[in-house]
């Protein structure tokens, strides 16, 4: 693919790497304690939450609660410690998955080989441990903001978000309003390869409130039911998931916001 830049300032907050595998759960608690001890030099402060689930059935395209109770999975979350104590390096564990977070810090963007380089250093040593077999795909997220911090170039004085100026998906709105205000919440699923499966997906959700806070996630995802591959393919899937973020990237901003985050060439790859 050509034209991949690296920008000094993207609107990225946060990248997310994720495999996928089935470990058992009763397993996986008993082996968590432990592998806890062996990443503690990295990633030695904890902090477990509680994700609940809930079944909602659609009756006449009306969403229904099902009368069930709801289940709750823990998800444990590890973090490098940081000198302003903030949550930028971080490793996130259930059974069905390991996850690593490289989130922004302030003026510092980093880039996708720091991510990566965390999961290339500890997948296989989680696969062993947890005695994974095979894996089931991998997901590349990348959370950006479009406010009053990471992108001011774009916003008004009173604090509206010129969005249609930033992102090309609001862009060449049909009629004779042109004029866009909050809330912006959308969603779309491209088909990469529908065999393999890969597909790429955009959320657009507001913060509502005085000031526009936009929130675009791009996500690439290659999981499947019943696929199973090794860790060396999984890692392959994710350095081509990179270079379809990438070329996405490039096609959802428009000219003028990928020049305003000032790029430093084509002769690098972006991050």
């Amino acid at each position: 693919m050509n034209g991949k830049t690296k920008y000094k300032n993207p609107p990225i907050v946060e990248r997310i790497l994720g495999i996928y595998a089935d470990i058992d759960p009763i397993a996986f608690e008993e082996k968590l304690p432990e592998w806890q001890m062996i990443v503690r030099d990295s990633y030695p402060i904890s902090r477990p939450i509680s994700e609940w689930t809930i079944d909602i059935k659609e009756v006449n395209g009306i969403p229904v609660l099902q009368e069930t109770v709801p289940k709750a999975e823990i998800i444990y979350l590890l973090w490098k410690r940081h000198p302003q104590k903030k949550q930028v390096n971080g490793m996130r564990l259930r059974p069905s998955r390991l996850v690593f977070h490289l989130c922004r810090d302030d003026d510092k963007v980093h880039d996708f080989e720091e991510v990566y380089d965390e999961m290339e250093a500890w997948s296989g040593k989680w696969m062993q441990h947890f005695e994974v077999k095979a894996l089931k795909g991998i997901t590349l997220e990348y959370i950006n903001r479009l406010n009053a911090k990471t992108t001011p170039q774009f916003m008004l004085p009173d604090g509206r978000l010129q969005i249609a100026r930033a992102f090309l998906m609001f862009a060449n709105i049909p009629g004779r309003y042109k004029s866009l205000t909050s809330p912006y919440e959308c969603k779309m699923r491209l088909a990469i390869d529908e065999k393999k499966p890969c597909f790429f997906d955009v959320r657009v959700t507001a913060q509502e409130g005085p000031y526009t806070d936009v929130r675009i996630d791009f996500v690439v995802n290659t999981t499947a039911v019943g696929k199973a591959i090794n860790l060396d393919e999984a890692l392959a899937e994710i350095r081509w998931g990179h270079d379809i973020m990438l070329e996405e990237f490039g096609c959802f901003f428009t000219d003028e916001a990928k020049a305003s985050f000032n790029p430093y060439g084509s002769d690098r790859p972006e991050g």
